[in-house]
This record gives C-alpha cells, sequence and structure tokens, in this order.
C-alpha cells in the first residue's frame, strides 16, 4: 500500500545506507541525535504508544528492519519490502552517481550546494549541469567525453544543458535513453 510522500525517491543502496544511519542514530551517545532517531522510529505502528523518551530507554530492541521500515515509510511506502520491490521493479532511471564509479570521471570542474549556485555558473561559465546527492555540480566536455557521453549531442542544447531543470523535456528523455544504454543506471 503506497502512502503520502514528499520524499525523493531513493536508490535502494540509499534506503539502507540511511536505515543504518538512523540506526547508529539511535545507538550513539549523540543525545539530540538519538532523540531525533527515536521521533523517526515512533512513526512505525510497533513503536506508536512510545515516546521517544521511552523508546530511547528500550533502544537496544530496535533492530535494523525497524529502521529500514522507518526509510521505507518516508519513501511512501507502507513496509520495506514493498519499497524494495518497487526499486526492483521500477524502470531503470539515469543515475549520476554512476559517472563517479567509472574511470575517467575525475575531471569534475565546479561543485556547489545549492542549485543556484550552480545556475549561476553554468549561465556565466557554460558546462553541463547535474545534481548529485544533495549537491550539484558542472562539468566540461571532457568529462562526458571521458565516459563515453556524446557531449555535441544537439539534445544537451535543447535542454539548457541543465539536468535539473530542462528547457525540453523530451529531448531530456531521449538523452536519459542514451545514458541509461551507456550503463549509467540504478
Amino acid at each position: 500500500m503506497r502512502t503520502a510522500s514528499s520524499a525523493a525517491p531513493l536508490p535502494l543502496r540509499e534506503c539502507k545506507i540511511r536505515a543504518s544511519l538512523l540506526l547508529k542514530s539511535l545507538l550513539g551517545a549523540d543525545a539530540s541525535r538519538a532523540t531525533r532517531a527515536a521521533q523517526r522510529l515512533c512513526t512505525l505502528p510497533v513503536y506508536a504508544g512510545l515516546s521517544p523518551d521511552e523508546l530511547l530507554a528500550r533502544k537496544e530492541q530496535v533492530s535494523h528492519k525497524h529502521a529500514l521500515a522507518v526509510i521505507a515509510r518516508e519513501q511512501g511506502h507502507a513496509s520495506w519490502r514493498e519499497l524494495k520491490h518497487a526499486r526492483e521493479t521500477a524502470p531503470r532511471r539515469f543515475d549520476t552517481e554512476a559517472f563517479f564509479t567509472r574511470e575517467g570521471g575525475g575531471d569534475l570542474k565546479r561543485w556547489f550546494s545549492t542549485y543556484a549556485q550552480a545556475r549561476e555558473s553554468l549561465l556565466a561559465h557554460g558546462g553541463w549541469l547535474f545534481p548529485f546527492r544533495q549537491q550539484f555540480f558542472v562539468c566540461e566536455h571532457t568529462f562526458l567525453r571521458a565516459l563515453g557521453v556524446d557531449a555535441t549531442d544537439p539534445d544537451w542544447q535543447r535542454i539548457g544543458f541543465n539536468w535539473v531543470e530542462p528547457a525540453d523535456d523530451a529531448a531530456r528523455a531521449r538523452l536519459e535513453s542514451k545514458l541509461i544504454a551507456l550503463g549509467y543506471a540504478h
């Protein structure tokens, strides 16, 4: 059963990492992080009757499967099993993280913590703008070429060289298909 969520879909690998971090926060020495983790865990039906302080008093009873369930709910799914099934059966999507797992991907030029900064740099200095986790980067054509991507494809110009807010959705879809075919997908 799908529940409402405003959270962006995360790759399964990232969901597992976040679940581990949630459990680590709960069990860690930092009281404020532990309390925030307990608040998130109290959203689960199994802990709904407990206050965060009561859950903290029983934190050794919380398992990794509970943390996975929290992440699943935050991603808009009723259970970890449902989220896992959805991610495993979903059509493959372009994954900018895949850029960083291939040799030759070290020619990044400009990193930004906000989209506004990255867009400003793109407009001022050119390049190709992509998201990466919670950040953004603008790369040069040599980076794309090193990864086997055709930087001269006219669709790049059609999207305004901006993957985050493309000027032409159809052109972005065509580029995404090409990038997936190159293996940059999750």
